[in-house]
């Protein structure tokens, strides 16, 4: 296959997307945390720190900062929240950064503390995180979510129940408004079926999310098809019966998805364009289903974007060399990389770029703790969702001067032989 390398995996312990890439025979060896590869005898700098390109948009390393939900949008009005400049500018030494869900239109909200992009308010404040990641010189990505059916009436315009794909509800709890109107984990509410009107709407609705984002100032946009939401809700059999010309077979359940990126296209020129999925994912009410290989693998086929971000915990290395083999913009991989193994699937060929997500949370400098092998810091998950500052922004940089890194290796040496653990 074109992307194959004769590079061949050296590390013991992968997380979950990189053991199933580990299909390849040893040739090569990943040295130190990320810094240096090893290739017959002679040392080469790591590809995660060189250029790369998303269409017209070149980014100065391979490391993604991946969307991540944290819930701390002003309500009413989906509005970034204040802090959201300083949390995105802080972490703008990655090679591209994705925000987190951005709902496309009242109906496509799903949770509560989430941002919007189709008013006029929201795209002047999404502007303000924009110029801060540019004026920190980073690239940022909307990611742009359509909710479908994981959504409840409370966060509906007029109380009413979601749009979905049918009216088979997704078997979740999300976060709404419960029933004494107060914030609370809830199930998702039973959906209507939307008519081809709505879904119709719904695609131009992607469109619109777009060209705000491109007036916002953002430098590309992934749709998010990944997680359940409504993307996958059309792929899936089980919840997708329909039988117009948006279910039933493979191309009929992947045409709403190829519709929303050429809305996106059209309403939005020139401005990179990514789509996230995650195949054969068992998340918000979804289970696995027997023709998810075909499915998938037709869609990325007739895909026409610039990017593609696989979540790969749930496929096998022979999946994504068919992603390779059909997908013709950059791949990348999510889900269980740490440095040493995201520089080994570049080295291999199997990702262009991979992305992080937990890992960015408590490690702002991301880029360069993986550059130097510096120890990465351990996010508090209690303070993953809402709030203010702490667990958001209060995250320390690695340190400055060799000495205060010899002082920082030192704390963790000691916490380590405390029994804190990896730290």
């Amino acid at each position: 296959m074109a992307h194959r390398s004769p590079w061949r995996w050296a590390i013991g312990v992968f997380g979950p997307v990189a053991t199933g890439l580990a299909g390849a025979e040893p040739s090569s060896l990943v040295y130190g945390p990320v810094r240096i590869l090893m290739r017959r005898g002679v040392l080469v700098p790591s590809p995660l720190f060189t250029p790369v390109s998303l269409g017209s948009l070149t980014l100065p390393n391979r490391i993604v900062m991946s969307g991540m939900t944290r819930s701390r949008a002003e309500e009413p009005g989906g509005l970034p929240g204040r802090l959201a400049a300083l949390y995105y500018a802080q972490r703008a030494s990655a090679g591209l950064i994705v925000t987190g869900s951005i709902n496309i239109s009242p109906e496509a909200r799903g949770y509560l503390g989430t941002e919007g992009l189709f008013t006029a308010e929201q795209v002047a404040r999404w502007r303000e995180v924009t110029g801060a990641v540019h004026t920190a010189g980073g690239r940022i990505a909307a990611q742009l979510i359509h909710c479908g059916r994981v959504s409840h009436p409370s966060l509906q315009p007029g109380g009413a129940a979601p749009p979905g794909v049918s009216d088979i509800p997704a078997d979740t709890r999300i976060f709404a408004y419960g029933p004494d109107g107060a914030p609370a984990m809830v199930s998702a509410g039973r959906p209507r079926r939307m008519d081809g009107t709505e879904i119709t709407a719904a695609i131009a609705s992607f469109g619109a999310a777009a060209a705000a984002a491109q007036r916002a100032g953002f430098d590309a946009v992934e749709i998010q098809g990944a997680n359940g939401f409504i993307v996958e809700q059309f792929l899936h059999p089980e919840v997708n019966d329909r039988d117009d010309g948006y279910g039933g077979s493979v191309p009929g359940r992947t045409r709403f998805l190829l519709e929303a990126v050429q809305a996106v296209r059209d309403a939005a020129p020139g401005l990179p364009v990514g789509v996230k999925l995650s195949p054969n994912a068992t998340i918000n009410g979804l289970t696995s289903f027997e023709d998810w290989r075909a499915v998938h693998l037709h869609a990325i086929g007739q895909l026409t974007v610039d990017f593609l971000t696989v979540v790969g915990s749930a496929v096998d290395g022979a999946f994504l060399d068919e992603v390779r083999d059909v997908h013709r913009g950059a791949l990348i991989l999510n889900g269980g990389f740490d440095g040493a193994c995201a520089a080994a699937a570049v080295t291999a060929g199997r990702a262009d770029l991979v992305a992080f997500a937990r890992a960015f949370l408590a490690n702002p400098d991301l880029p360069a703790r993986l550059r130097t092998g510096f120890p990465l810091a351990e996010a508090d998950l209690t303070r993953l969702y809402g709030g203010g500052a702490e667990g958001y922004t209060d995250y320390p940089a690695m340190p400055a001067t060799p000495a205060d890194a010899r002082t920082a290796d030192a704390r963790t040496a000691d916490a380590r032989t405390a029994g804190v653990g990896d730290v």
